[in-house]
């Protein structure tokens, strides 16, 4: 009975979770269920270091190691237009790099309030990355729902390996100057995204 009981808990779990960067892999990556806006601000903007891949995986994938309060890595990714577009085209504004896909539950849910701080604040840049999707899939998506920040596609997954996404949504902040504040693993509300602005700012 007991044992039963364990499997229905752990179903529920499963049901709870965000998505999984691997499409076939339904499992949890980062459960937003119990998080308040602060704790959520606190642990993975202000207090809570990104991990740092360890040297020797580092030097095995040439994988560009990301740290907290360190230049963000720079990357060039081909937008919905076919221009190339790099993080370093921003420098003097808050970057917002939000990883995603289309097939993303939580994601969609989310794409919402990025079109609205994309559109309410001058001094940030919503850079919308999407991973491991063709351009006609993704375009599509983005035509219907009527978004208008930049799009960017990661068709090859590098950069989300570079920033060592596990799951979708996860979304990093970047300074002015370039230097990455934080990480945000799952999802965010409108109002969780504000209050990091206003922390960061």
């Amino acid at each position: 009975m007991k044992s039963k009981l364990l499997v229905v808990l752990i179903g529920i779990m499963v049901l709870l979770a965000g998505c999984s960067s691997n499409k076939a892999d339904e499992n949890v990556v980062e459960n937003n269920a119990g998080y308040t806006v602060e704790e959520k601000v606190n642990e993975h903007i202000v207090e809570t270091p990104i991990e740092e891949p360890a040297e020797e995986v580092a030097e095995e994938t040439s994988t560009t190691e990301i740290a907290k309060n360190k230049p963000a890595p720079d990357f060039t990714l081909k937008n919905l237009a076919g221009e190339d577009v790099s993080l370093s085209d921003y420098r003097g504004k808050f970057v917002l790099i939000n990883f995603w896909a289309t097939w993303c539950g939580f994601c969609d849910m989310e794409m919402p309030d990025l079109q609205m701080l994309d559109d309410e604040n001058d001094d940030l840049v919503v850079l919308a990355v999407d991973v491991m999707e063709d351009k006609a899939t993704v375009e599509k998506y983005i035509n219907e729902g009527g978004y208008t920040f930049e799009v960017l596609l990661d068709e090859e997954g590098d950069i989300a390996k570079t920033y060592l996404v596990s799951g979708f949504p996860t979304s990093y902040f970047i300074d002015p100057d370039g230097i990455l504040l934080g990480g945000v693993p799952g999802m965010m509300t409108y109002d969780q995204m504000n209050q990091i602005m206003d922390r960061i700012r």
